[in-house]
């Protein structure tokens, strides 16, 4: 019944209900779970008498857990966690995100799915030997302390290069809201039998302004860039490196977009066209946190897609040599390329310009804001949205959908910044 092989050991118990059986000499148990469905579990013993006292323990464990509606499984809040994002994960690889119904079915994008494996390393430290029937609302709100703390008590040497020493509040908000989607998740399949699944979700207090470059700070940002570049006179690969920096800043600077969303652009997600004032300018299929949209490029920055594509143009010969040198050795990394707009300089896509973008910054002594915020890559979307409130020239309805984000976003984030010249003089009467 169970593909018995000779020598191993199978028999019922109370009357059938349990069924004990072994697999490589360890013990194991059948239990009925009800509605055609069974519970296997392992004994861990090799002792029969033993086997069979375990056993129908755990038939009647079992029962006391229907009795009382309790979960009929004892899973980790881990297990569930891997359960889900294999769920996940197989949602993303059939192209769920892509063409899915969103009124009946869940998606998930790239993006999502980096955010659940980023939160989920978290989860998996705080509670994750915790049985799931066990997590409820005073261990999540123990978790956003905990959480707040977990850098600090980590040896610097040993903290990532793009942590976040204090979260932000949006950023616990969301940590605690998957949670709460986990936990729902596990309800559903039953593992938290008759327990009310917990409601605590840490909510944002106030609303912090994101820090954006002033624009005599990027000129000195984009000033600092060229002049470093240009101090590389030897090593062609740092210096292709300083270049596309260069040109990765302006084009971030220049559309609004994610840098998550730059560094996933391929050749052919550039559409070229002509406005109706005659300019020649590029659109981006971008696929991003908020699904698929076209980012238009600011006209005066059509240039440095153009350098970008040339440069990448010259270079073609040197990746097809990576690549064959990583074919030969059996290292995908080297031989697999794609057509990235934006690639390191052994042709693979962009992982992150943070150290090179650092660097500049350090040199240039803008390293921080006024009020002591750290400038990252993400501050060139956010210079591109006060820039573009501040010009007046384009509703913010526009800007928000070129950026992928909401209007209340905008305004939250970035309009105390940026009142409009034209408002402005208006306001002044």
């Amino acid at each position: 019944m169970l593909g018995k092989t000779e020598g191993e050991f199978e028999e019922k118990l109370l009357d059938g209900r349990v069924l004990l059986f072994s697999r490589n000499g360890i013990f194991q148990v059948r239990l009925y779970k009800g509605t055609r469905q069974y519970i296997y579990k392992s004994l861990k013993t090799r002792d029969l008498n033993k086997a069979r006292d375990l056993a129908v323990r755990a038939h009647y464990e079992l029962e006391f857990r229907k009795e009382e509606q309790l979960p009929l499984q004892i899973k980790r809040f881990s297990e569930v966690l891997n359960e889900y994002a294999k769920l996940r994960e197989s949602q993303n690889a059939r192209g769920t995100y892509r063409h899915s119904n969103k009124a009946n079915q869940q998606q998930t994008s790239d993006y999502m799915l980096r955010q659940i494996v980023r939160v989920s390393k978290f989860w998996h430290e705080f509670c994750g030997k915790k049985p799931v029937d066990k997590i409820d609302n005073a261990l999540l709100r123990d978790y956003v302390d905990w959480r707040r703390d977990y850098y600090h008590r980590m040896p610097v040497e040993q903290r990532p290069k793009n942590h976040s020493l204090n979260p932000a509040d949006k950023t616990l908000e969301w940590e605690t809201t998957f949670a709460l989607t986990v936990l729902k998740f596990a309800q559903e399949r039953g593992y938290r039998g008759n327990k009310p699944t917990p409601t605590f979700r840490h909510k944002a207090q106030r609303t912090k302004t994101r820090p954006a470059f002033t624009l005599r700070e990027y000129s000195v940002l984009y000033k600092g860039i060229r002049r470093w570049m240009h101090e590389e006179k030897d090593n062609a690969r740092w210096r292709y490196t300083r270049e596309l920096l260069r040109d990765y800043v302006l084009v971030l600077a220049n559309s609004g977009m994610r840098v998550g969303e730059a560094n996933n652009l391929r050749v052919g997600d550039l559409e070229k066209f002509t406005d109706e004032r005659g300019r020649e300018n590029y659109a981006f299929n971008v696929n991003g946190k908020t699904g698929k949209r076209y980012v238009i490029l600011r006209a005066n920055a059509a240039r440095y897609v153009e350098r970008t594509l040339e440069r990448n143009s010259r270079w073609q010969e040197e990746w097809a040599r990576t690549a064959a040198v990583g074919a030969k050795q059996h290292s995908r990394k080297t031989a697999q390329h794609d057509d990235w707009l934006f690639r390191m300089p052994d042709g693979n896509k962009i992982i992150t310009l943070i150290d090179q973008f650092n660097e500049v910054l350090k040199r240039e002594n803008i390293t921080h804001n006024a009020d002591g915020e750290k400038y990252t890559l993400y501050s060139l979307r956010h210079f591109y949205a006060v820039q573009m409130l501040r010009h007046g020239k384009v509703n913010v309805f526009d800007i928000a959908r070129n950026m992928g984000t909401s209007v209340q976003i905008i305004e939250s984030y970035y309009g105390k910044h940026a009142t409009a010249q034209e408002l402005a003089t208006r306001l002044g009467g």
